[in-house]
């Protein structure tokens, strides 16, 4: 018999999945900014020294990558707005529902003194 694998994001509630794609989000962010100080020191040090011999080029993978963060920086970004946006639902119906589940307090007309015996 054949186990279906288990979504491991599943294991994860709303809250958790926004705090995790905030996480990847940011670390994006940072590879992305890393990949780019790099490329700039790399331009830098080809055009002050050139070629160094017994060294490989990094320049061609660095920008080879930069467009891959962006891409997942932008992914991420996306779906952590999406659930963010699904948690903001969720919330508001759940306070919808509540409302609309608690009966209005009504107010009990004042008793005059001949309705009291």
């Amino acid at each position: 018999m054949k186990r279906t694998p288990r979504n491991p994001l599943s294991r994860l509630d709303q809250k958790e999945l926004v705090w995790f794609f905030d996480l990847l989000k940011d670390a994006c962010r940072e590879r992305l900014e890393k990949n780019l100080i790099s490329q700039a020191m790399e331009e830098q040090l080809h055009e002050r020294h050139g070629v160094l011999p017994g060294r490989i080029d990094p320049r061609p993978k660095l920008k080879e990558w930069e467009p891959r963060y962006r891409k997942f920086l932008a992914v991420a970004g996306e779906i952590q707005d999406q659930l963010q946006a699904a948690r903001f639902e969720e919330i508001t119906g759940a306070l919808a529902e509540r409302l609309a589940g608690s009966p209005a307090k009504q107010k009990r007309p004042l008793m005059n003194a001949n309705e009291r015996k």
